[in-house]
């Protein structure tokens, strides 16, 4: 194994191409993330790392990547710029904080950690080290969440009062034999794997914070369905159903205000050909629609801030907050009450190092 040799990074500039490394190379980083930073320009897949080196070499050579490690460690000691972390959840602290500290940003794939704790750690090591710590909640970068956002930003629906989101995922998508199988790895079961993008994106589009959680989950561990409603900072009510029992399954939400509603087809997905509907006024108005998928434009996306052309959309701190509502979510289902958020947009009241799935 080569030393590792921490350097610091040195910015990108319009007229260099921005390289990736990628940690991880499961289903999601096969089918979406390696074809999303080859569609990307200025972008390409430089290095790759997985435990076994046969594996990360045919992935290296299927999605053209100069360079195959088996240990994370080496990959840092090369000269990319910027690394997807697509690890098993329960790694994304190690693997994020080292990137970090090598000098080269990260996206980190949701959730970004499992505790409070590590969680903090990979935000104060973004701070620390001036790069940036992306989280991967690909719906914010859907044109028609973006719409959804501006429309109620703007008013558009009056004053919210309830929002309704789905999403759901079969077995057959994922892996979930392998380290999902495994608590201490994975965290969680549906919650994480897929309501987690809800929350961020319900906190996102709506400009408020959740402020209080009443939840039921079909197990202690792993589960595979999981409810939950949530209040808003405004008194707007919020319902989170989150699956991971059959694939193909809608992955629509809706927002009523009082003055209109909002209706998103397949916004919740990842694939393109999503739709933003607005009804007000007795018409229905298309607001958007993605040209490219919602992983692709995450990429993009990160690219250009990484080159200074645009701010971050969903950071550490963002991924922080998520980890802080997801606490509160599974404490209520355990405890069978409701439970309150903190103020704080960091933390809910959860204690330091509890893990964000606290089955029992």
């Amino acid at each position: 194994m080569t030393q590792l040799k921490p350097r610091a990074h040195t910015p990108t500039t319009q007229d260099r191409t921005i390289r990736w490394g990628m940690v991880g190379i499961g289903a999601l980083a096969d089918r979406f993330i390696a074809p999303g930073i080859a569609a990307v320009d200025g972008c390409e897949l430089t290095a790759v790392v997985s435990r076994d080196q046969g594996r990360a070499d045919a992935f290296a050579a299927r999605h053209h990547a100069q360079r195959a490690f088996n240990d994370y460690r080496d990959l840092l000691d090369t000269d990319i710029d910027v690394v997807y972390i697509a690890s098993p959840n329960g790694l994304h602290r190690a693997h994020a904080v080292a990137a970090l500290d090598a000098g080269k940003h990260v996206l980190v794939d949701k959730p970004l950690a499992l505790t409070i704790d590590d969680g903090e750690a990979i935000v104060a090591a973004a701070d620390r080290t001036g790069l940036l710590a992306g989280v991967g909640y690909q719906a914010r970068h859907k044109a028609s969440n973006a719409a959804a956002r501006a429309a109620m930003l703007g008013g558009r629906i009056g004053r919210l009062a309830h929002v309704q989101m789905f999403v759901g995922a079969g077995k057959d998508l994922f892996p979930f034999g392998t380290w999902r199988a495994d608590p201490a790895l994975a965290g969680g079961g549906t919650l994480l794997n897929q309501g987690t993008h809800a929350i961020d994106l319900l906190e996102w589009v709506t400009g408020e914070r959740i402020c209080e959680v009443t939840a039921l989950s079909q197990a202690d561990e792993l589960e595979e369905v999981f409810a939950a409603v949530c209040r808003l900072d405004s008194g707007a009510l919020a319902t989170i159903v989150c699956d991971q029992v059959q694939a193909g399954t809608r992955r629509d939400w809706i927002a009523v205000g009082h003055a209109g509603w909002l209706e998103g087809f397949a916004a919740m997905a990842g694939g393109a050909g999503d739709r933003m509907v607005l009804h007000a006024d007795g018409t229905s108005t298309e607001l958007a629609s993605s040209p490219v998928g919602a992983y692709q434009q995450q990429l993009a996306d990160m690219a250009a801030a990484i080159r200074g052309d645009a701010p971050l959309n969903g950071d550490a701190r963002d991924g922080l907050r998520a980890i802080a509502v997801v606490e509160a979510l599974y404490r209520s289902a355990r405890e069978h009450r409701a439970v309150v958020l903190a103020d704080d947009d960091r933390t809910a009241l959860a204690q330091p190092g509890v893990t964000a799935h606290a089955g029992g």
